[in-house]
């Protein structure tokens, strides 16, 4: 596997295409460099980190993370839903 890149960069000329043009969509898409006007594959690659879980008070509807991160009206664990 090549390495990834944090920008969108032509691979022929190295013309870096702006953030709000650059292909965020994880489907390979061919684009035509603005500089060079050659044509090129990209997509962008995402790394799976985890999920987040959150409980939800039911005094106050405040969310907690997974038992780390306790509201101020928290006192029983039926609070939570």
């Amino acid at each position: 596997m090549t390495s990834l890149k944090d920008e969108q960069v032509c691979p022929y000329c190295d013309y870096k295409v702006e953030d709000s043009q650059s292909n965020w969509d994880t489907d390979e898409e061919i684009v035509k460099c603005y500089n060079c006007e050659k044509e090129y594959t990209v997509r962008a690659v995402y790394r799976f980190e985890g999920f987040a879980i959150e409980k939800q008070c039911k005094k106050c509807n405040e969310w907690t993370d997974d038992g780390y991160y306790i509201c101020d009206c928290f006192d029983e664990e039926e609070d939570v839903i």
